[in-house]
């Protein structure tokens, strides 16, 4: 008699249960429906960017700009790239989405992704990176940096002071966006900048310096050959070669430099640009030819014989010593 009694209980519970979890069934599938007819009765319009989903037109924009505004401040990874990529959607049509990226840049939370979507909106944003440029943070200093590119005249009024920037990135940004403008404020800048403590804003100040001032600058850039860092001697190089033959007066005196890493960046420069071949080809250049290949290293003597004998350059003698003269 109490088995029964304890099996009639069981079966209770159990049909319980089961009665419980046909129910949570039943109103699951009924809440997807309601949240389609909710949705179905917004308006929905085609986005600026027609790449891009639609985004609904909202009957209140008061409570969407809150809710949104809110949502980029979220602690919510999730939430806050949600809200920000609805802000730039948003963007080309409410001036407060605009403001609402501008704000969240400048709480520091998802940068990549609000810069992004700001930099879409050029040239809406405009006027509104000013105040971002004298911002504490390091990383939103750079961000609005790069975005003012697309503002050139902004961008010469307010990116010089910049370059004095304590940090080496924001410089250097700030360079590489004045560069495109080839301002004589931007070739100033590009040359002091040479002498920078950075490694990579001497090497950004090398490139913009020749774009800005071709062989005008020229002088001041060959001394970079020796610079303690390769890639500012690499920039430097590069940079140099760009502008041609006519860079070969300004780097022959270098020959005699007392570094020998000076030297050698200096003949390197005088075979890339031609001098050297065209030295070599001349009856009367041998001896001047022999300074370029003295000051190199022993393969820039190496590498001159092979082309030479390959015949790569018209008009070069068919064999150059690999010896040094005596």
């Amino acid at each position: 008699m109490e088995g029964r009694t304890i099996l009639a209980v069981c079966c209770a519970v159990a049909g319980g249960a089961w009665l419980l979890l046909a129910i949570g069934v039943l109103v699951g599938r009924l809440r997807p429906s309601h949240r389609v007819q909710a949705d179905s009765d917004a308006s929905w319009t085609p986005s600026d960017d027609p790449a891009r989903a639609s985004v609904p037109r909202l009957e209140g924009e008061d409570p969407t700009r809150s809710l949104l505004e809110q949502g980029a401040r979220s602690a919510d990874r999730q939430v806050r790239i949600s809200a920000i990529t609805t802000l730039g959607r948003l963007g080309h049509r409410h001036d407060w989405a605009v403001d609402a990226l501008i704000e969240a840049l400048a709480t520091g939370g998802e940068p990549v992704r609000v810069t992004a979507q700001l930099d879409r909106l050029a040239p809406r944003t405009g006027v509104r990176l000013i105040p971002l440029l004298g911002h504490p943070s390091d990383l939103v200093r750079f961000c609005a940096t790069r975005l003012i590119v697309r503002y050139p005249a902004l961008a010469q009024a307010h990116l010089p002071v910049l370059t004095h920037d304590r940090s080496p990135n924001v410089r250097a940004a700030a360079l590489e966006t004045l560069r495109a403008s080839g301002s004589g404020a931007a070739l100033r800048c590009s040359l002091r900048l040479l002498d920078d403590p950075s490694a990579r804003v001497r090497a950004g100040a090398c490139r913009a310096a020749t774009a800005i001032g071709g062989t005008r600058a020229a002088p001041f850039l060959a001394p970079r050959l020796g610079d303690a860092s390769w890639w500012v001697r690499e920039a430097a190089r590069e940079a140099l070669v760009a502008l041609g033959p006519d860079v070969a007066a300004f780097v022959l005196p270098l020959l005699e430099a007392d570094d020998p890493t000076l030297r050698q960046g200096a003949a390197l420069v005088l075979q890339d640009v031609g001098a050297l071949d065209d030295l070599l080809a001349a009856d009367h250049g041998h001896e001047q030819a022999e300074r370029i290949l003295g000051a190199g290293n022993p393969r820039l003597r190496e590498a001159a014989a092979d082309r030479a004998r390959r015949g790569v350059r018209l008009g070069v003698r068919p064999a150059i010593s690999s010896e040094p003269a005596p």
